[in-house]
């Protein structure tokens, strides 16, 4: 894959990125997640690890926002 296609292919999954936080690359392709969250994909990986990376790291970005809004909604402190 390109890595247009990586970033188009993540964009639509949902995962955020943002081209000022991005490592100059030309083979890379960093991904924001959640609390320091990062995503790195490269050209050199095959179609099939792509796939299964992004599904994980979808799966794990979805753990930890379920996890902070949990945290937000248990804290008696907060005032959210």
């Amino acid at each position: 894959m390109t890595q247009d296609e990586i970033l188009e292919l993540g964009l639509l999954m949902g995962l955020k990125y943002n081209p000022k936080y991005n490592f100059p690359s030309e083979t890379d392709v960093l991904f924001d997640g959640i609390n320091g969250q990062r995503f790195r994909f490269t050209i050199d990986m095959t179609d099939k690890e792509i796939y299964e990376k992004m599904g994980n790291a979808m799966r794990l970005f979805g753990r930890r926002q379920l996890k902070l809004e949990l945290n937000t909604l248990l804290n008696i402190t907060s005032d959210n």
